[in-house]
């Protein structure tokens, strides 16, 4: 009976230590659970910190570079708009010219490019646009050499020839006359049609 008393005794006192070492585990493992957990939220508040800052260096940036470059795309913007007012200026022009006048411009552009060219009378081929047949045949008359006359397959609102020999291309055209005159009168004709204070651009 005494024997087995012990054994009892002995049995509630290996219960007891097991349920304290148990306990003991339980709460070891809840405090590092705890502290993971402390350390986790701790490293995702970190990560959107840095996250943050780094979003918010990159919008300054971003704001930054757009505030720099905003001087030159408003300059830009007028220049462009310049450009398009003086050509449209130039193309209304040329529109309210008598057609003796356009084909007269033609004629100078090509009398000075001829000049120029080694290949005079020779004769070749003549492509026109933006003329009748008996105005490009009346300027045709006017040049030495043999040359076929064509229409140009090309459609171009004023006067154009393309005259094609053996050796090679020569082209006058009224458009390319305006566009040369506005590049050397460029300053004077904005001054004159937007205002002096053009010339800033």
């Amino acid at each position: 009976m005494e024997e087995l008393k012990s054994t009892e005794a002995l049995d509630r006192e290996i219960l007891e230590d097991a349920r304290k070492k148990a306990h003991k585990i339980l709460k070891t493992a809840e405090e590092t659970l705890a502290a993971q957990a402390r350390e986790w939220e701790q490293k995702t508040q970190d990560a959107v910190s840095s996250v943050r800052k780094a979003y918010e260096a990159q919008t300054k940036k971003a704001g930054d570079e757009i505030m720099a470059r905003f001087p030159l795309d408003k300059r830009r913007l007028r220049l462009e708009s310049a450009e398009k007012f003086l050509k449209k200026a130039m193309d209304d022009f040329l529109r309210s010219l008598s057609r003796e006048k356009l084909v007269s411009i033609l004629e100078r552009e090509l009398t000075e490019r001829l000049k120029v060219s080694c290949d005079e009378g020779e004769g070749g081929t003549i492509l026109y646009s933006g003329m009748s047949p008996s105005e490009a045949d009346a300027l045709l008359k006017k040049l030495p050499g043999a040359w076929k006359l064509k229409e140009d397959p090309f459609v171009h609102e004023f006067p154009s020839i393309v005259i094609n020999t053996q050796s090679m291309r020569i082209t006058a055209s009224v458009a390319a006359a305006a566009a040369a005159l506005l590049k050397d009168k460029r300053a004077e004709l904005a001054a004159a049609l937007l205002g002096e204070g053009v010339l800033n651009d």
